[in-house]
């Protein structure tokens, strides 16, 4: 994948594949962090266990995952494509999962819209949003 986007393979950067939620609890067992962490779920899913996740219900639970895995000073990165789904709301929800980690002092440091090339039909429905850990 790294190699298909032009980015060459130095061996600091690895590709892991498979529930994120196993992932997750799996990194924060071996005590991994990292500079940055990116959050890019899917609107909605069905995970091996058979439990219906949607970002608009459940985007606290994963960033309360994600957010202890981010190092001092690092980002967590949150990004949604749903259409459904206000940027307050989501920030929100953001907001409550960094503070079920026990991080409520996250500060948003970055509202992104996508990119003018990026293509859509009228409003683009991307919110990305960056939080600086402190």
């Amino acid at each position: 994948q790294m190699e298909a986007n032009g980015i060459e393979w130095d061996g600091r950067h690895d590709c892991i594949y498979g529930d994120c939620f196993d992932w997750l609890a799996r990194l924060a067992k071996r005590n991994e962090q990292f500079d940055i962490v990116i959050l890019d779920p899917p609107s909605t899913s069905v995970g091996k266990k058979k439990r219906r996740w949607s970002v608009k219900h459940d985007m606290a639970e994963l960033v309360a995952l994600a957010a202890p895995l981010v190092k001092s000073e690092g980002v967590l990165w949150t990004t949604t494509n749903s259409a459904s789904l206000k940027p307050e709301k989501f920030a929100k929800m953001c907001e409550k999962g960094l503070s079920d980690a026990g991080i409520p002092n996250a500060k948003l440091e970055r509202v992104s819209p996508m990119p003018s090339d990026y293509p859509s039909i009228g409003t683009q429905p991307v919110t990305n949003l960056a939080w600086r850990i402190p």
